[in-house]
């Protein structure tokens, strides 16, 4: 047994202490952090080129309102690994494997404050929506998350590109 005064004792009680302080400060914030996020649902509407935009918009999107979006010349940015990005993907868009590059990337391409349509390989992959939340967290104000993905893209016959 472990005398109630060792370090190891004392160390798991701070831990302990701190833990359900951070969930009861948490739960009494106006603006907490939700324990799971919400599941992104595809949205009727989309809003271009908007000025002043009051709460950052991260909505889902279906293939038609992709297919629109990338008429439109939207950047497009794949979720999936660089690997599955050459062996194909929605003609234009962008990927890399490190977080803080792809930033800087998308920057230097359009700024934070213009649309970007994310997608992965298809509807169950979280990837997507993963990237998403990141980005947001990092001020980007106008995130789609194309929700059909790769596959409903590649199977539609809509404009793909690879590297091999």
């Amino acid at each position: 047994m472990i005398p109630i005064h060792s370090p190891i004792h004392q160390s798991l009680l701070i831990v302990i202490t701190t833990i359900i302080l951070g969930f009861i400060s948490n739960a009494i914030r106006s603006d907490s952090i939700p324990f799971i996020a919400e599941e992104l649902t595809v949205t009727k509407e989309i809003l271009l080129e908007v000025e002043n935009i009051e709460e950052p918009i991260l909505t889902g999107i279906s293939l038609s309102q992709a297919k629109i979006l990338h008429d439109e010349g939207i950047l497009f940015v794949d979720a999936r690994g660089v690997e599955y990005w050459k062996e194909g993907r929605i003609k234009g868009a962008i990927v890399s494997d490190n977080f803080m590059e792809l930033l800087f990337r998308i920057d230097s391409i359009q700024g934070k404050e213009k649309p970007i349509v994310i997608y992965c390989s298809d509807d169950d992959c979280g990837s997507s929506e993963d990237l998403a939340y990141d980005m947001q967290l990092s001020e980007f104000t106008q995130l789609y998350v194309f929700k059909g993905g790769w596959l409903s893209w590649d199977e539609a016959g809509y404009p793909t590109e690879s590297s091999q």
